[in-house]
């Protein structure tokens, strides 16, 4: 089943109303703060790794880049654990941040995180699902004044320490996951989020548009936002945490102007526009 013109109207109107919450860049939220608990740990520095020099040029980009966005900052911490490039499966090279040493001494939150396979059998007798992920989903939880401290890095040009919630610290998961069950908390009749996964589920396409409005509105009033490259809207296929889920045959739908904010190709945009 394909969307037809109206439902596709009915969809770009909604988007519209939305287009700060469809964006490249991450949000921050005000609904959680992410703290690390070291106890009475004395303070770990780990001086930086040797890397090539071009790994050097890749960090001194992805450090200007941070910089820019106010992902990080300066720091004068007593802290340090070292930064590292992980190869990423498209070839392209991710920043992290080895905090194994850290992560040893950090107390352990032990929210519980939704069992997945539950989150996919709500989604078995749906008819329309619409996908959301959050645009560097972690980066739009602040971290507390402590765990800025904590959280500092080091590399050959110097130390630096997150605003944000980074990759790779233990509880990160579960800080997470507590804020956006928050977020969708009363609506778990139609929408599941398994980290920045969010799925919006429904029945009929006058309920799945009532659905997605409210998750939608959620989302902007929690101060966060959605990559649009990754959105799809009103479909009855589709991948969620790694499964297929397959309902019908039928066309994802996105809004052109998502689209084109997406960087997608031409004949990558006709294929989610058939029309």
């Amino acid at each position: 089943m394909t969307l037809g013109c109206m439902q596709r109207q009915q969809i770009k109107e909604l988007c519209i109303t939305y287009v700060p919450t469809f964006s490249a860049t991450p949000g921050l939220t005000e609904r959680a703060y992410h703290s690390i608990d070291t106890g009475n740990a004395h303070p770990i520095r780990v001086q930086p790794y040797r890397v090539s020099p071009q790994a050097k040029t890749a960090i001194e980009r992805e450090i200007q880049d941070m910089l820019q966005m106010g992902i990080i900052c300066p720091s004068g911490s007593t802290w340090a654990s070292p930064a590292v490039l992980v190869p990423k499966p498209d070839g392209e090279i991710r920043f992290c941040v080895d905090y194994r040493k850290l992560n040893a001494v950090t107390r352990p939150d032990n929210y519980p995180m939704p069992r997945t396979d539950e989150l996919l059998e709500k989604l078995g007798w749906a008819q329309f699902i619409s996908t959301l992920d959050l645009t560097k989903g972690y980066w739009q939880v602040p971290l507390d004044e402590s765990a800025k401290e904590r959280s500092a890095f080091t590399t050959h040009l110097g130390l630096y320490e997150f605003n944000v919630l980074p990759f790779g610290l233990r509880n990160a998961p579960t800080t997470f996951q507590r804020l956006v069950d928050a977020l969708l908390a009363g609506l778990a009749q139609y929408a599941v989020a398994y980290l920045d996964d969010v799925a919006i589920f429904s029945d009929s396409w006058a309920d799945h548009l009532e659905h997605l409005q409210k998750v939608l509105e959620r989302i902007r009033e929690a101060g966060l936002t959605v990559k649009a490259k990754k959105c799809q809207i009103g479909l009855n296929r589709v991948t969620y945490l790694g499964t297929r889920w397959v309902k019908e045959l039928s066309a994802p739908y996105r809004p052109k102007w998502m689209l084109s904010k997406s960087g997608l190709s031409q004949s990558q945009r006709n294929r989610f526009n058939p029309s």
